[in-house]
């Protein structure tokens, strides 16, 4: 996987930079060394420690650029949402309303032009690169599939996830990255009133799973 440019994300933290780092640069400096770090050792290989070591900067900096490992894989990898702001627009919501809450809130993101554009590119790279899908996959797991799972039944949980994540990955190819009509020109609220009770199917009724 060709390795991810990081741009300069306008709002970083403007608080006093703790010693030792100047302007943007080390900034950079520490996205060029993430991405080379995510690239080798995978979302869950990588710690804020090892990049640090490999941008040749004191872990502070890493905190003090960044909240958190997800943070910093979000600017590094220039994905354009955090994925887990958009989980949580609908995770607290009632269990048998739960299917038309994540519909409406992954609908509703993207059908937002800033964030759609870079979105469609990311998924266009993800399909034509093996090596780009297995280093997000672990970073979707922790982010979206695992806080959905938190509401769902132990026993049936990881079949019902993938059920709702095949659903949602094949409406997002289809309208935006296809755009196959009708589908594409549908209205957002048409395509929510559509697809919710599918999703909700998949949460909480019956299905016929075959236990292992």
């Amino acid at each position: 996987m060709s390795e991810p440019v990081p741009n300069e994300v306008p709002g970083a933290r403007k608080r006093g930079r703790p010693k030792g780092s100047t302007t943007g640069s080390t900034r950079i400096k520490i996205l060029k060394a993430a991405s080379k770090e995510f690239a080798h050792a995978g979302f869950e290989g990588t710690s804020l420690r090892s990049v640090a070591r490999r941008a040749s900067v004191d872990p502070a900096l890493v905190h003090h650029y960044f909240k958190d490992k997800s943070d910093l894989f979000i600017q590094t990898m220039n994905i354009p949402v955090d994925p887990g702001d958009v989980v949580g627009q609908a995770i607290n919501a009632p269990l048998d309303e739960l299917g038309y809450a994540l519909t409406k809130a992954l609908i509703t993101t993207w059908q937002k032009p800033a964030f759609r554009s870079p979105a469609v590119a990311m998924v266009r790279g993800l399909i034509s690169s093996n090596t780009a899908a297995k280093i997000l996959k672990p970073f979707i797991q922790k982010e979206i599939f695992s806080r959905i799972g938190s509401r769902l039944p132990e026993e049936s949980a990881e079949e019902r996830i993938a059920l709702v994540a095949s659903q949602f990955i094949g409406l997002i190819i289809t309208r935006y990255v296809v755009s196959l009509e009708p589908i594409a020109s549908m209205s957002e609220d048409q395509l929510i009133e559509l697809v919710a009770p599918t999703i909700q199917r998949y949460l909480t009724e019956d299905l016929p799973l075959q236990k292992h």
